[in-house]
């Protein structure tokens, strides 16, 4: 028997931690919906973080995801649909 496949399989090659947030997200989503937007949630943060590592943008630890979505938003750019988001 084949295991089914997450939508979340591509995340795997790039970090295995986005992968499991997403499907774990995945996972919970008739059963546990809160669950569900907590994984995206800690899923959105992780990748932020990522992006902020990846662009050399110093930050505190403590910085807030609407801190990491501002500052990297002034460094990089974001497409205005995808920054209009965290809002």
């Amino acid at each position: 028997m084949e295991a089914l496949n997450s939508n979340f399989d591509f995340l795997k090659e790039h970090d295995p931690v986005f992968y499991q947030l997403g499907s774990a997200a995945e996972s919970a989503f008739s059963g546990d919906p809160n669950t569900t937007l907590i994984k995206l949630r800690q899923l959105a943060e992780a990748l932020a973080q990522d992006l902020v590592a990846r662009s050399g943008i110093k930050l505190g630890e403590t910085a807030s995801q609407s801190v990491l979505l501002s500052k990297l938003n002034r460094e990089i750019s974001l497409d205005p649909t995808i920054y209009s988001l965290h809002a």
